[in-house]
This record gives structure tokens, sequence and C-alpha cells, in this order.
């Protein structure tokens, strides 16, 4: 691919989170490439607002394959790409309730197989490792000291020098009001001048269908899903807490900077939005940390929500669309973004290049076809 012309690009990326900004810091050695946002930064909606975590044995088989992928990347990345580590240790604590032990078992034997250091844990030892857990409410538990915490902003920053450094551009607070495709290129249109490129990238997130429909091209079924979290004054020493998970899927929360972070694990289907937090969804977190947690909340100290955004098997959309060869999907990636970016942008940026092709379960024709 050629590395030339200030308004032509041979591949434009259209996103500027996680997934836009990995696939663009792989690709920009190779093309001349430009990265567009709609907001005044980057990271601004799903990827900025992560709680990220890196976890070999979460939400599916493939969400693992191209989690591993990217192993390498996080504990050992290149040289100069942060001048921190992009992962400390944390671990994951995941607790059933009364009744419970058969789900803590399922969750054992559907991820042991492939988490070596995934093992039970009594009771006991789970009031040990989070004191404040009301033992006469735990059944059992399972804990995977391989799990750690995700420095979200050292990896977008690190993406972006690394997309600068070879060249690329990162450009801001433009929303494409136009895209349309004529003479073996792409017109992109916002309220200024237009830019032109051979390859545009849909890495969108929960506007990904919006911007296919700019294209005037078939959508897929993806659906935003609201995801909210509040911080809540933390116990003396719990800095060193694992991340609780319940197995129902109720809660999870986790040891933060400023305090504990708690969240009701909701998955509410949503437009594509600035997603804000419900009072509702608080309430019903901060009821269901009661029932499991010795540990009184006077008050919320901060919340937020997020767009998470699925396609129905839950996995990852990636790949050209069958009805036009230079649009390029990259989007589906759920809550999941940020620990599958390197494995998933160097795919991608593989996929543009011609050195492979997506594997089917992720392959957008999956749906277009």
């Amino acid at each position: 691919m050629s590395k030339s012309n200030d308004s032509h690009y041979d591949v434009a990326i259209i996103g500027g989170g996680a997934a836009g900004l990995s696939m663009a810091y792989f690709l920009a050695p190779h093309a001349n490439i430009i990265v567009i946002e709609r907001e005044p930064e980057i990271g601004y909606h799903s990827s900025g607002r992560s709680a990220a975590m890196y976890i070999e044995g979460y939400e599916n088989r493939v969400v693992q394959d191209l989690t591993l992928a990217g192993r390498d990347f996080f504990f050992a990345p290149p040289t100069g790409f942060s001048e921190h580590d992009l992962v400390t240790p944390a671990g994951g604590l995941t607790v059933a309730g009364p009744g419970g032990r058969s789900e803590v078992e399922k969750y054992l034997s559907r991820w042991q197989p492939t988490c070596a250091e995934l093992h039970p844990v009594s009771p006991d030892e789970c009031t040990s490792l989070v004191p404040i857990l009301r033992a006469q409410w735990l059944s059992a538990g399972a804990y995977d000291p391989s799990w750690h915490n995700i420095d979200v902003h050292a990896l977008l920053s690190g993406f972006q020098r690394g997309i600068r450094a070879h060249g690329g551009t990162i450009r801001t607070g433009y929303e494409i009001t136009r895209l349309d495709y004529a003479t073996g290129q792409w017109s992109i249109r916002a309220d200024d001048a237009p830019l032109t490129a051979d390859i545009v990238v849909n890495a969108g997130g929960a506007w990904a269908n919006h911007i296919a429909r700019l294209a005037q091209l078939p959508t897929v079924p993806l659906t935003p899903m609201r995801r909210t979290a509040a911080i809540i004054a933390a116990p003396e020493d719990s800095q060193h807490w694992p991340l609780v998970n319940l197995t129902n899927g109720q809660l999870y929360f986790k040891p933060e900077s400023s305090g504990l972070m708690v969240c009701p694990q909701d998955e509410t289907p949503t437009e594509a939005m600035d997603a804000f937090p419900y009072e509702l969804d608080i309430a019903i977190a901060m009821e269901t940390f009661h029932q499991i947690a010795e540990h009184p909340v006077e008050h919320i100290e901060h919340s937020w929500a997020g767009l998470r955004t699925f396609a129905p098997d839950r996995y990852p959309v990636v790949g050209f669309a069958d009805q036009h060869r230079r649009f390029f999907w990259l989007a589906g990636q759920g809550g999941f973004g940020i620990q599958t970016a390197p494995g998933l942008g160097q795919l991608a940026a593989d996929i543009v290049l011609g050195s492979t092709t997506p594997a089917q379960p992720i392959n957008v024709d999956r749906f277009l076809r």
C-alpha cells in the first residue's frame, strides 16, 4: 500500500475506540491510514468507560482465542509502547450463594481445561481472600490468580503514539455525514473538506450500523447494551482483593484506586447514545451487594454507564462486506474489546493487508449472506 497524499488514505478507520486504534496501530507501518473519531477525544464511549480486565476464561472460546493472541503484547509490550506496565495482578474470585454449588462446578468444568490456575476454593478461603463476603451466604467458589487489571489509558495512549510514529493520522471531532463510493475510492464527508480512502473500516462500536447505512450497505444484527457501574467507599486494605464475580451474573465488584467499583452486570438493549446510569440499576446493584457483603454503603461516590455492543452469538463481527469488498467490519466486541484489542487488531490488519482471512465464527458474512 502507498504512503502519500495529505487528503487521500489507503485505509480510513471510522471509530477511535480500542478496536479502531488497535487495528490502526498494526496497519500504520504498512499503509497510509487515518483514524476518524466523531467525539472530541479518543476512547470516549465504551473503551474509556471499561473496567478492563485480562481474563483468559471469558465469554466463549472464540473470545478466549482472541485474548490469548494478544497475551504477549500485554505482558511484554513492544519497546517504547508504554512507560508503565499494561497489566497488573488482580485475581478473580467467582462465587455462588445458597444452592449455587452446581453453578461453580459448571463454571469449573467449562474453563479449567484451558485455565491452568483456576481451582475450587471453600467458603472459608473465599472470606480469607475477601473478608467482607458474608460467610453464611457463600456456598462455593472458584479462584483464578491469573486475572489482571488492564491500564486502559496506557494501552490507548500507546496505540496512538505508535500510529503517529509511523505517519498515521488521528482526527477527532469529525462527524461523518456521508459515505460515497465512486471511481474506486470512498469519499468521506463531514461539515468541512472531504477525505478519500481506498478502504473504509467500520469500527464504530454502538454506531456501526449507522456507519453502514451512511455507506448504503446492509446492516448486521448488533445490539448496544447499557452497562452500569458505581464507586463506593472501600474498606481498609482492600486494594489487594481480587475481583469478585457472582456465578448468576447479577453482580461483580473490584478494588479501584478511589474505592470499590460495583457493577450489576446489566445488559439493557438501547439505542446508540452517550450512555448514562439509571438510578434503578444502581439501586439493584447496591441491594445485591448488601446481600453478599458486610460493608455499609453510605453513599455513591461516582457512577457511570457505557455501551457494550453484541452480535446475537456474542462473537465479534469482522471482515469485508460481501456486498462491498472495500468496506471492512470491525464491530461487536461486546464487553471484551479491551482484552482482545491486540489480538483482534493484529488479525484485522492482517486481513486488510491480505495475509489471512477471518475465521468463520467471526466473519461478517455469517450475517450478510
